[in-house]
């Protein structure tokens, strides 16, 4: 039915804080054959997506059990896993963003080169968002301990982590904080409900993802990519601003199916030429926002009209409609190709045009704009509708996820 098929769509999308459009999932549907679909919308149905403001939540409560519950009465230093020009620069970020760091005296955030001036009898909190295995925690620990005063307690604080990880953590002594996740097919406990219907929408997971990561492969060791994800993790997690390996392949996979010239099209992207095709896609249309803009006068006391397609006013203009589709910092750093100190200087050039106010949210001013160019633009309303035009029958999916509608 055409209207319970839209109404699923739209309430993933919002689910997803809009981070996907229908068009996203329209796309990714079509890799499954039609018989298939009702099964890979239940299967999304059960992917958590965390948003900044979960990811910021979640690092909050773990680190108050750790500061104030667990630690209560030592220094503690935070050391997020991974250079800080890489993946350890969004957890800087997030970390900064809790009042718990903000306000403990405590809590120091260092990097790897500030390892020898931690003191004696301390705690040391290696930060990362997901913990699958819990491999990439231990090496790191592994890479650093010899340099680590004695005595010192070690810890994990991430968003979430897997059964396997936290015991994997235990043999190293290492403690981990944040929302543990049991493997997707589980025979007790599993999200998709009891054994018979888990078995279902396990084989379906499992026929799509070995066209991807033949299982072959996986046994002869030739490859760490199991069909339903890194060491056969079958995590159902993502984030704002990376999806993991270790999440079932046919959500975020991006290569072509096995024996076969077809391109997998993934929901979320971990990285790879569709990520980078998708980024440049948006920078291209943003052209057209911006000639619209100016065409409506909606360019008055702001850009004058040399500055029609200046970079400073295509960023700026682009960080306005991103963030009126709710994308975090990160993830519009990762779709524009910036870092986190030229995203901030275009929030103050912003700020400065009455764009931003002083939290970085978006003005009255600059919804404005943003819902007047829409309004005028029929392109995108047009091809929704038409893409939505879809026969096939589809079961209902609820519209809580989480706890939110």
């Amino acid at each position: 039915m055409v209207k319970e098929y839209q109404d699923i769509i739209e309430s993933i999308c919002v689910r997803f804080n809009n981070v996907i459009s229908p068009f996203d999932v329209l796309a990714w549907l079509e890799n499954f054959d039609a018989e298939d679909r009702k099964k890979a919308l239940i299967v999304l149905n059960h992917f958590e997506f965390f948003s900044t403001n979960d990811i910021v939540k979640e690092f909050n409560l773990g680190l108050s059990k750790i500061a104030n519950e667990q630690y209560p009465d030592k220094n503690i230093y935070i050391l997020p896993l991974g250079k800080i020009g890489k993946s350890g620069a969004a957890m800087v970020y997030y970390i900064k963003k809790t009042p718990v760091a903000s306000n403990n005296k405590k809590i120091k955030i260092i990097q790897n080169s500030d390892i020898p001036n931690i003191t004696e009898d301390s705690v040391v909190v290696i930060v990362d968002d997901f913990a699958g295995t819990g491999g990439s925690i231990v090496d790191f620990y592994n890479s650093i301990k010899l340099s680590l005063p004695n005595p010192v307690d070690v810890c994990a604080l991430t968003v979430a982590y897997m059964e396997k990880a936290e015991a994997n953590l235990k043999k190293s002594n290492i403690l981990v904080f944040g929302n543990k996740r049991c493997a997707a097919f589980i025979k007790r406990g599993s999200v998709f409900g009891y054994f018979p219907q888990m078995t279902i929408i396990r084989d379906f997971c499992f026929t799509y993802g070995s066209k991807l990561y033949p299982e072959q492969k996986y046994k002869d060791k030739k490859t760490k990519l199991h069909p339903l994800g890194y060491l056969n993790s079958q995590s159902l997690i993502g984030f704002d601003h990376s999806i993991p390996n270790n999440t079932l392949p046919i959500i975020w996979a991006d290569s072509k199916v096995e024996s076969s010239d077809q391109k997998w099209i993934p929901l979320f992207p971990r990285r790879g030429s569709l990520l980078i095709e998708r980024s440049k896609q948006f920078r291209e249309s943003q052209y057209y926002w911006i000639s619209l803009m100016f065409k409506l006068g909606l360019n008055r006391g702001l850009f004058d009209w040399e500055e029609k397609y200046d970079k400073d006013t295509m960023q700026l203009v682009s960080i306005i409609f991103l963030k009126k589709r709710h994308r975090s910092p990160l993830s519009i750093c990762q779709k524009l190709g910036l870092n986190i100190d030229s995203y901030n200087a275009i929030i103050e050039q912003g700020q400065a045009k009455n764009l931003f106010d002083a939290d970085e949210k978006l003005t009255d001013l600059a919804i404005s704009i943003f819902d007047e160019i829409q309004k005028k633009s029929r392109f995108q309303k047009n091809k929704i509708s038409e893409a939505l035009m879809i026969t096939e029958e589809i079961i209902y999916v609820p519209k809580k996820f989480r706890g939110n509608s």
